[in-house]
């Protein structure tokens, strides 16, 4: 019968063996931007027009995922905040930039 003989570094290696796991969440939103609506009728198209969008109740992830098998893994995710879709869809109806939502502009984002 014959011994197997393992070096004593390799035996530790093996029983100590692990991975290194990191696991990163970031919530990045947005403070609003500023709007106006001309009257009160722009703010309620604007409004319901937005909350018939599919994104905008919905909040966007993005993961990032890095790894070495057995020795080291990184995970990064990043949730976007709801700020960001309603201000994509101020800078889209505001189509002259001057920080007013008129109600022609509010029918036309509305009918986008």
């Amino acid at each position: 019968m014959k011994k197997i003989v393992i070096p004593a570094a390799a035996l530790a290696s093996l029983l100590f063996a692990g991975c290194i796991h990191t696991q990163q969440t970031s919530y990045k939103d947005e403070s609003r931007v500023p709007v106006e609506f001309e009257t009160e009728s722009a703010g309620r198209i604007f409004y319901e027009a937005l909350s018939r969008r599919p994104h905008s109740g919905e909040r966007q992830e993005s993961k990032t995922e890095v790894s070495l098998p057995l020795v080291f893994s990184n995970e990064n995710r990043v949730v976007r905040g709801p700020n960001i879709a309603f201000n994509r869809a101020v800078a889209e109806a505001d189509s002259n930039r001057d920080g007013k939502i008129t109600e022609i502009e509010a029918r036309i984002f509305a009918g986008r």
